[in-house]
């Protein structure tokens, strides 16, 4: 069984957002290692023979959608504004997410990198974007660009979106728990729960 609950995700996702935003405090009160895991959530569609966001070919479900993701974040207390443009590129930040994973900062960047998008409508597929995250956070943009252009966290990124398409995984926020799958924020807690219980 696994001794994590892995979380697989995509920037321009808003219902990842809420998830990344609210699962690393409370995992914390429970004892449970997450992990991150960024992933190219079109090439998972294009696999599925979708050519972007399912949302956009509803109009009243992409409504629905931004409705409940505003609810859903008054109700975590998250900041949220509707980008202006969705879906958004977001390579570069998964790739710095693929690149430092291990590192200590990668959960605040993540949820930085969310709150850039969803909640002060910037442009996540911009270098100065990110250079300004980074900054912001008292990381060296010069040190860790490179890395994550590199050949192999491209390669890497592109193996782990793979090995997720695998795993079954459709859409964006996934929980993997003991090899089983949960999809949505919605299903966070119960895949906490799950994690908890020992089930398989």
């Amino acid at each position: 069984m696994n001794k994590q609950i892995d979380l697989y995700f995509d920037f321009s996702s808003p219902y990842s957002y809420l998830a990344v935003a609210r699962i690393d405090k409370l995992a914390a009160a429970r004892g449970i290692k997450i992990r991150l895991v960024p992933v190219v959530l079109g090439a998972i569609f294009n696999r599925l023979g979708w050519q972007s966001s399912p949302f956009l070919a509803q109009p009243r479900k992409l409504a629905y959608m931004w409705q409940d993701v505003k609810r859903q974040a008054n109700k975590y207390s998250l900041e949220f504004e509707q980008p202006t443009q969705f879906p958004i590129g977001s390579i570069l930040p998964a790739r710095i997410a693929t690149a430092f994973s291990d590192a200590p900062w990668i959960h605040a960047f993540c949820v930085n990198v969310f709150r850039s998008y969803f909640a002060l409508n910037k442009d996540i597929s911009t270098t100065d974007t990110i250079e300004r995250i980074l900054k912001q956070m008292d990381l060296d943009p010069q040190e860790i660009l490179p890395h994550a252009s590199s050949q192999e966290t491209k390669d890497r990124l592109k193996l782990i979106t793979e090995q997720a398409d695998g795993l079954q995984i459709f859409g964006a926020p996934s929980f993997i728990v003991h090899d089983q799958l949960f999809w949505g924020d919605d299903r966070l807690e119960d895949a906490i729960e799950f994690y908890l219980r020992g089930e398989i």
